[in-house]
């Protein structure tokens, strides 16, 4: 079996981790860059004259069935383009998401592509270039760095398995979508790559506020509520929060909830119920300054707001499903990563898993549009030029 020595750590992983682990090392290895990395090209799918789909293994599947290490490419399949398929390639990558389940499988942004006649011709350049690098000089020794005790897997593992709990214990699933399993009454939170700014996810556990100014029928329950089943403890909702992150995308692991009953639940019907009781109006942020006229001239962020709101921009609390799963464009600028938004801007399909969003198609020029206008709105809420408006909800049942 012909696997890299950069993979050698997660093949010895791969044996060690048990299954309920798998998004454990989903979590250590995004964001890691590789050089010259022997690849075939297993599989490209062209549409409309574009690269719609690339997938890259470490063996040609034709000769050989050992295992099935691969990765999909996000970023970058415009590099492929002139490459035919069942062909073997050195690639330059920064992985994205990993999923260790009988292999591994993820994503990754690809930004050198070089063919090779042959997985030995590859093999033989990789260590020409190699050869040819100039020697790195050793790191200088950090001055009173205070070394910090990592976790080990055993502890991570336990902290996940807790939040895993604590979200059947929740019923997350009678609304949401999670590994594959639950209802679509709510979006699934089933996603690649990391998806929230830091701290985010588990402050709107603490007190959910409205995102989408169309759901008129449905809002989350805050779980620190006392009248919460079960009402969870800020620990608790940190769990959760670790879980739902690291989670990202994955095979779902079907013998540990292939009888859970989230069927059964039953959240949708009193949840609703709930909020007829105690309706939340939708308060958009007032946008000004420079946010409020790149809103205005940029027909690409204009043609958004067809289903989204962005801020004060539109309100679009009348119109018609799907569109009430469209999150203000504001808030989720806030809550996400922008190389999040990036690469779901690309492909929202891919990136969550059942996405009512449509392909876009966007060319370069709108791509980089909306990402300036996005970065300018981070900076704006950053330095408090923009205060985004929370409206928080605590459901409570209605007295006897």
């Amino acid at each position: 079996m012909r696997v890299t020595a950069v993979w050698a750590g997660l093949v010895v992983l791969m044996l060690m981790v048990p299954r309920p682990l798998a998004a454990l090392v989903a979590k250590e290895r995004p964001g890691i860059r590789y050089t010259d990395q022997v690849l075939f090209l297993e599989k490209k799918i062209v549409a409309n004259g574009k690269v719609v789909w690339v997938t890259l293994a470490y063996e040609d599947p034709r000769t050989s069935r050992d295992c099935r290490n691969f990765f999909d490419v996000l970023g970058g399949r415009e590099l492929f383009a002139e490459i035919p398929e069942k062909s073997w390639l050195l690639v330059d990558f920064e992985l994205r998401s990993l999923v260790v389940d009988a292999g591994f499988s993820g994503d990754a942004d690809v930004v050198a592509v070089t063919t090779c006649d042959s997985y030995e011709a590859c093999c033989r350049e990789r260590d020409r270039r190699a050869a040819t690098k100039p020697a790195k000089k050793p790191a200088a020794e950090p001055q009173q760095q205070e070394a910090k005790k990592q976790p080990t897997l055993d502890a991570l593992g336990k902290r996940l398995q807790v939040g895993r709990r604590l979200v059947k214990a929740a019923r997350c699933r009678g609304c949401h979508r999670i590994e594959g399993f639950g209802a679509d009454h709510a979006p699934s939170l089933t996603w690649r790559r990391h998806k929230y700014e830091p701290g985010w996810l588990s402050d709107y556990l603490a007190a959910p506020y409205r995102l989408r100014p169309a759901m008129a029928n449905l809002m989350m329950l805050a779980y620190t509520s006392p009248n919460a089943v079960p009402s969870l403890h800020p620990a608790e909702l940190e769990a959760v929060a670790d879980y739902l992150q690291q989670l990202g995308w994955m095979t779902s692991p079907a013998h540990e909830f292939r009888l859970e009953p989230w069927q059964n639940y039953n959240c949708f019907g009193c949840h609703a119920r709930l909020y007829k009781q105690k309706p939340l109006a939708f308060a958009p942020t007032p946008l000004k300054g420079a946010a409020a006229s790149r809103a205005a001239e940029s027909a690409t962020l204009r043609s958004c707001l067809a289903c989204h709101a962005f801020g004060d921009q539109q309100q679009p609390l009348s119109l018609p499903a799907p569109l009430p799963l469209a999150p203000d464009l504001l808030l989720a600028v806030e809550k996400l990563r922008l190389d999040y938004l990036q690469a779901y801007l690309e492909d929202p399909g891919y990136v969550q898993p059942g996405s009512q969003m449509p392909r876009l198609n966007l060319n370069e020029a709108q791509r980089q549009e909306l990402q300036q206008i996005f970065q300018d709105l981070k900076e704006a809420l950053a330095s408090g030029e923009i205060r985004p408006v929370h409206r928080y909800y605590r459901m409570e049942k209605a007295s006897e």
